[in-house]
């Protein structure tokens, strides 16, 4: 299938791009980007020098030609574009703007899988979206969630995009820890809503933090509950080889540059603290969409997406 890639200069769109390349059903054939047209994808981004010879291209008539489009644009540049890929069996919007569209289904594929086989328009979860929802979901869907959770979740700078800030800036990000957006960050409805198709969505309570590293989303929720937690999540990520269950903490050395989430429980009285490690550009961003479209066609999910870490 040819495929296609809007955005595959930033963070994302080159994460998508070295799934692509690599991918046995998928054949990358179009790279875009408006800003840097006309120049190698491999000068743009060094890291895939030797797998690709395309070049950059402005967004035109030539993408409705293909197969599938990945989108992996800034929030808010995505939803003027799709009137143009009209006749494109499959697009995937790796940004927030379809996540609660009408006719887009949400990819979040160990959650919603059967609603994904078939589809042809495909919002890709938010990072933090897919660490919670894989942490609590199982939870409300076996109704043993009995009041409302509190949750933290630390994110590496990659996170905010290629667009430089204070936030991502080395100085200032590389021995510092802090808070943003408390009890305000914009997945937590996105959590809300998939959880309320699953079961009883509970209050969330959730404080994410910047932490000093460039990728990786570790979250920890305090979900009150009732009945056997690891039951729960045992059978509802049995045969989902994306999800690992660890002994202790997960890390996020183990599921750097993978498709994978680590998960671990621990049971407390009438609470459980689930922790979730994945690569925010990984499970949370890319692979998560090479995932859902995988599914959306009938293959296996983990198609092309099976690589180990790079870790010690």
């Amino acid at each position: 299938m040819r495929v296609g890639v809007v955005g595959a200069t930033g963070y994302v769109g080159s994460e998508l791009c070295r799934w692509l390349l690599e991918h046995p059903r998928f054949e990358l054939t179009s790279v875009v980007s408006t800003s840097r047209a006309g120049r190698a994808l491999a000068d743009e981004v060094p890291a895939l020098s030797g797998l690709t010879d395309l070049v950059l291209q402005p967004f035109d008539e030539r993408l409705g030609a293909l197969d599938a489009v990945f989108l992996a644009t800034p929030h808010g540049a995505a939803r003027p574009l799709v009137g143009a890929l009209d006749g494109v069996p499959l697009l995937v919007d790796a940004s927030a703007d379809h996540r609660h569209a009408p006719g887009w289904v949400y990819g979040q594929p160990e959650l919603v899988g059967d609603a994904l086989v078939g589809a042809t328009r495909i919002a890709a979860p938010g990072c933090f979206a897919t660490a919670l929802e894989l942490a609590i979901g199982p939870l409300v869907k076996a109704g043993l969630v009995t009041g409302a959770v509190t949750a933290t979740g630390m994110t590496g700078s990659t996170g905010s995009g290629a667009t430089p800030s204070d936030g991502t800036h080395h100085p200032l990000r590389a021995v510092n820890l802090k808070a943003y957006k408390v009890l305000s960050h914009q997945h937590v409805p996105e959590v809300r809503g998939l959880l309320a198709a699953l079961g009883e969505a509970p209050p969330l309570h959730f404080v994410p933090h910047s932490a000093p590293v460039d990728r990786g989303i570790l979250v920890t929720a305090f979900v009150p509950v009732s009945g056997s937690p690891m039951s729960a999540l045992d059978d509802a990520y049995r045969g989902h080889r994306l999800v690992r269950r660890r002994v202790g903490s997960p890390e996020l050395r183990h599921v750097r540059g993978t498709a994978f989430a680590d998960l671990a429980v621990a049971e407390g009285a009438g609470v459980a603290v689930v922790m979730v490690a994945i690569d925010n550009l990984g499970k949370g961003a890319a692979a998560q969409a090479v995932q859902a479209a995988n599914v959306a066609l009938g293959w296996e999910g983990t198609t092309g997406l099976l690589r180990a870490a790079t870790t010690p």
